[in-house]
């Protein structure tokens, strides 16, 4: 039977690590509370098995770090318990995930965006060099979007491992509550995977938000899209 420290190091954990904070990847190191009040639990038998399928990783990326409170870093540790039994439907695992920050003052406003320009810049200017998809969480969105804002952006079917395209290198979700921003992270996480919008199926994880039945429950993916994502060139043979 492989063992949890054989699984680490499969997925790129090294030396002494944290089950909680390294492992599952929350950056609290503890699980998250559930909005609706709801028992969370993870397990590692589960998430064994969830990493021997094709699995991707996650690089996380807080914009304006110093001023995320417990409230914040909640929201991102929820999205990412989320996000786990959301492409494992599908069998699609999710592997390393880590955490990174990028301080106001080394901003330059882009904790703050108001453009749809901007949330490109910001996946522009800052990479994490390895194998994951980079996800940022700037502290504050505000972009306009019809009579709304904008939940969150991507491009469908980002760029390998080089995150060197033209448009967006990476994935940006904003801070809007623990449904909200789980099903956000997730739906953009999908773009990037190269999942086009579903707003035929509001059921469905790539329904947009002003379309879909429930914030909560509306985060199925089918078989044709667990195709696509198994496809991607960041989605790797697992352990």
């Amino acid at each position: 039977m492989t063992s949890i420290r054989q699984l680490a190091g499969c997925i790129g954990i090294t030396g002494n690590f944290s089950i909680m904070h390294n492992f599952f990847g929350f950056f609290r190191g503890r699980v998250p509370p559930d909005p609706t009040g709801a028992t969370v639990e993870v397990s590692l038998e589960q998430q064994a098995e969830r990493l021997k399928d094709r699995i991707y990783h996650l690089n996380v990326i807080a914009i304006g770090v110093e001023s995320f409170t417990d409230s914040e870093d909640i929201e991102i540790d929820y999205s990412i318990f989320k996000i786990r039994n959301v492409y494992a439907g599908v069998g699609v695992g999710i592997g390393r995930v880590e955490h990174y920050g990028v301080a106001s003052a080394d901003a330059g406003g882009l904790d703050t965006p108001t453009t749809e320009a901007q949330l490109e810049e910001i996946t522009d200017r800052w990479r994490v060099a390895n194998n994951g998809i980079d996800v940022f969480v700037p502290l504050a969105v505000s972009v306009p979007s019809g009579s709304g804002i904008l939940l969150g952006r991507a491009p469908v079917g980002g760029p390998c491992e080089g995150k060197d395209a033209k448009g967006m290198n990476g994935a940006v979700t904003g801070i809007w509550g623990s449904e909200q921003t789980a099903r956000t992270f997730a739906h953009e996480v999908g773009h990037y995977l190269g999942l086009d919008h579903r707003n035929d199926s509001p059921a469905n994880l790539m329904a947009q938000s002003s379309v879909a039945s429930s914030i909560r429950d509306s985060v199925l993916l089918t078989t044709g899209q667990g195709n696509t994502v198994k496809g991607h060139c960041l989605v790797k043979n697992g352990c």
